[in-house]
């Protein structure tokens, strides 16, 4: 909620899956986005409700929602309509660490936020296919959809934010994935081992 009042809102970046198009849906008609966010991911939490793991996940989930949907909307009272900073590239790549983090977040707690998580989180199930790109493919119509409604050259940087946001949610909920290994050459390796 703070990622979307903060940087992408005051931009016109959308952040796809059910939240860019509550974006998308309020540049028309003037319903709160949040209440939005809650509505458009009812049929989708009765999916995941199916596929990603009953109660357990029912629960991570409404949370998760009913919390990013009534943030989103009364923070619209605490934050400039202009938001942090008016520098395009600035709110591309901070809106899409914050957004990805509180995304790693929910995903480390085995929940997801709804919307296109929740068939991103299926993917990753079911395909294996990494948190990343499951969660780009997913938000790819929506961010295209932005390029009708605001332009092209915020669906690109929509699509920046997004890659940032999906690398931010997989270190967020899978730690950063760098192994280090060195290997030695010696011919002490009793004592290098004792060390």
């Amino acid at each position: 909620a703070l990622a979307l009042r903060l940087f992408l809102v005051p931009s016109r970046l959308v952040s796809g899956g059910i939240s860019g198009a509550a974006q998308l849906i309020n540049a028309y008609v003037d319903v709160p986005i949040g209440l939005m966010i809650l509505l458009g991911n009812l049929p989708l939490f009765v999916i995941g409700w199916r596929f990603l793991g009953g109660f357990r996940f029912a629960w991570r989930t409404g949370l998760a929602i009913l919390m990013v949907s009534i943030f989103t909307d009364i923070l619209v009272f605490f934050i400039p309509g202009s938001g942090a900073t008016d520098d395009l590239v600035l709110n591309t790549l901070y809106g899409g660490l914050a957004y990805g983090i509180g995304l790693g977040l929910v995903y480390r707690g085995k929940g997801t936020s709804g919307g296109s998580d929740i068939l991103g989180r299926i993917l990753n199930a079911r395909l294996g296919m990494p948190i990343s790109q499951a969660y780009l493919l997913t938000d790819s119509i929506i961010v295209l959809s932005a390029g009708l409604v605001f332009g092209w050259n915020l669906a690109l940087y929509s699509l920046v934010m997004l890659y940032v946001s999906g690398l931010a949610a997989e270190v967020a909920s899978e730690g950063s994935g760098i192994v280090r290994t060195a290997m030695i050459i010696t011919g002490k390796s009793e004592e290098v081992t004792r060390s």
